[in-house]
């Protein structure tokens, strides 16, 4: 019998389950709330971390109390008469999905299992990742383009023609601008050397877009870190900064087209890719000035932009370097790591300039010729992170889409910071990056996932929310409600609150779908953020924003006279408008409309007579 008790405990102990040492879970009985619960909950031993699932009543519990172990605090949990279960929170490991394409296991960036005497694990985590998501779509279902400013592509290579982006609303070699984007034959992207749409074929730039999106799970050569995506090809990657400006500007203004049609023409591009530059060259020198602002201008479209630092061992922190040396919050510089995890000997570092490292050393990839070729460098680096920035948006979740699209800005610089947040950290990069890490585009996906990530029974946010600024210092805001719940279920009793510029300022009834912002001042900008609230028990939803900017001419409240001084003439002006002696202009109505009503009242009047003797 002993020797079936040992033999008992040893397999339980080969087969136990990590679990988290300082949580546990509980599902509540059906007729328990949170609340309630928080009520009799120990507060010296236990505190509701967050809601798991609402629907169930299931709730993640923290342990405060040093003393108590996981196990113990769910022995004791059960026994309370208002938790109907407890269980440890248990740790889970991730799935790996892999392609089938037949030299996938060459590719040790994607997944390294010490192959050609690398590090296993020294890569980008990347068949966990497409356990969450392949890539090629984002929750609002905006096809994701990747932009490859580089020498040229092979258009007809095999394993990237599934992912070229191709601008369908250009009819090819009729020399006719039909889509009236401001260039003529367009199809796969831009030409910035020759000013047209033929792209050059170009191994450099054949490989780097094969890193990013080529196509994965086709039985055929290599994968990208996508395996959909859409590439858009466009050459100007040497020469001079005009041709490199050209280039970035054919990007920036396929997305602008896309986001100024909703989608009916241009491309959701994303991300670009800069494998060059200028060595030891100051970014942020007169020099230099408009590649800066080259970036700051894609980013205002979301567009994030990776680039590759010089492949020489240097400190670009003191030695500068053009783009990677550049100061733009939507620029990430990308030094070059091998397969043992280490930074390459000759690649730059930087710990202000340089974000992260990720693998290019001896990098597998398309190539010209239709085949694949091994690449090293800083090129090799940077696609993995514009292929991470693409990826990212698949992975997102449908709040954080919901709000990359109206706030595109600040949502780029979020993923960027994600990125960072989501690298391994690696001894060889720690004080000489931003980040100390390498790429995992793992970890960055479950940040994105969880990222504005909606319970099932929280309410979807408000969608096709538009602004009119027509009017003189107003802005009239209309949007439509949601008709259901994140998890699908009918939404019913909520309203719609509304922020301006972080403050709460009022909410709207369910079906009304409009609101009149009056009394605002002109050429000022204003950031309205709208949240569905269930009124029965206050779920929200993820946040929607609107930036306006009211028109109107020069106004100073309550001085109606236009004396640049406030006294009881403007007061009395104020009544002659309300007893209509007297006809109020605009802008007389804007001096004069003292509660922002955008009506002349006696209310008017006394809220100035208000000011007028100095009080609040």
């Amino acid at each position: 019998m002993r020797n079936i008790f040992i033999t008992i405990f040893l397999l339980s102990g080969i087969f136990a389950q990590d679990y988290e040492s300082k949580y546990v879970l509980v599902k509540l009985d059906r007729d328990v709330n949170k609340s309630e619960f928080r009520a009799v909950l120990d507060p010296a031993k236990y505190v509701i971390e967050k809601t798991v699932v609402r629907r169930l009543g299931i709730y993640r519990i923290q342990i405060i109390k040093h003393q108590l172990t996981a196990p113990m605090a769910v022995e004791e949990l059960r026994n309370y008469p208002w938790v109907e279960k407890a269980q440890l929170d248990h740790k889970v490991t991730p799935r790996q999905t892999f392609p089938d394409d037949n030299e996938f296991s060459g590719q040790w960036d994607k997944h390294n299992t010490g192959q050609n005497g690398g590090t296993p694990d020294a890569d980008i985590d990347a068949p966990e990742a497409w356990d969450i998501t392949t890539g090629g779509v984002n929750a609002l279902g905006d096809t994701i383009v990747v932009a490859v400013v580089d020498g040229g592509m092979m258009l007809t290579h095999t394993d990237l023609v599934p992912n070229l982006w191709t601008n369908y609303n250009e009819i090819p070699g009729n020399n006719i601008d039909d889509d009236n984007n401001g260039y003529i034959d367009d199809i796969h992207g831009w030409d910035a050397y020759s000013s047209d749409g033929s792209i050059p074929g170009d191994g450099h730039g054949t490989h780097v877009g094969g890193i990013i999106g080529a196509k994965g799970n086709n039985g055929s050569m290599v994968t990208g870190v996508n395996w959909d995506v859409k590439i858009m090809a466009i050459a100007g990657s040497s020469s001079n900064t005009s041709t490199v400006l050209e280039a970035y500007g054919y990007a920036l203004d396929q997305r602008a087209m896309y986001d100024s049609t909703n989608g009916a023409l241009g491309a959701f591009v994303v991300a670009t890719n800069s494998s060059f530059g200028i060595d030891f060259a100051d970014c942020n020198s007169g020099n230099y000035i408009l590649w800066n602002d080259m970036y700051d201008a894609m980013g205002e479209y979301g567009i994030l932009s990776a680039a590759a630092t010089m492949n020489n061992n240097s400190n670009v922190d003191n030695t500068g370097d053009v783009p990677t040396g550049c100061v733009s919050d939507y620029m990430i510089a990308v030094t070059n790591t091998t397969r043992n995890d280490v930074k390459n000997s000759g690649a730059a570092y930087g710990a202000t300039m340089i974000d992260l490292g990720a693998p290019g050393t001896s990098v597998l990839s398309t190539y010209t010729g239709g085949g694949t070729s091994t690449l090293t460098g800083s090129s090799m680096a940077s696609p993995q992170v514009a292929g991470a920035v693409g990826f990212m948006h698949a992975a997102m979740s449908a709040g954080f889409a919901n709000y990359f699209k109206a706030n595109r800005a600040d949502g780029g610089v979020l993923i960027k910071q994600m990125i960072l947040d989501g690298t391994d950290p690696l001894p060889s990069l720690d004080g000489i990056t931003v980040s100390g890490g390498r790429l995992n585009i793992y970890n960055t996906a479950v940040l994105v996932q969880e990222y504005l990530a909606g319970d099932s029974l929280d309410p979807n946010p408000v969608f096709n929310l538009q602004a009119d600024t027509t009017e003189w210092y107003e802005v009239t805001l209309t949007w439509e409600d949601p008709t259901t719940l994140f998890g699908g279920d009918p939404i019913t009793d909520f309203v719609i609150d509304i922020s301006r510029d972080g403050i709460f300022h009022t909410n709207i009834p369910a079906g009304l779908e409009l609101f009149t912002d009056y009394g605002l001042l002109s050429e000022v900008p204003y950031q309205y953020s709208f949240v569905t609230r269930l009124t029965d028990n206050d779920s929200t939803s993820a946040p929607v924003s609107i930036s306006v900017i009211p028109i109107g001419g020069d106004c100073l409240r309550g001085d109606v006279n236009k004396d640049q001084i406030i006294n009881i003439l403007d007061a009395i002006n104020i009544l002659f408008f309300v007893l209509e002696y007297e006809e109020a202009t605009v802008e007389d109505i804007c001096a004069a409309d003292m509660d922002y009503d955008n009506e002349l009242t006696v209310a008017d009047v006394l809220r100035m007579v208000d000011i007028i003797l100095g009080r609040p």
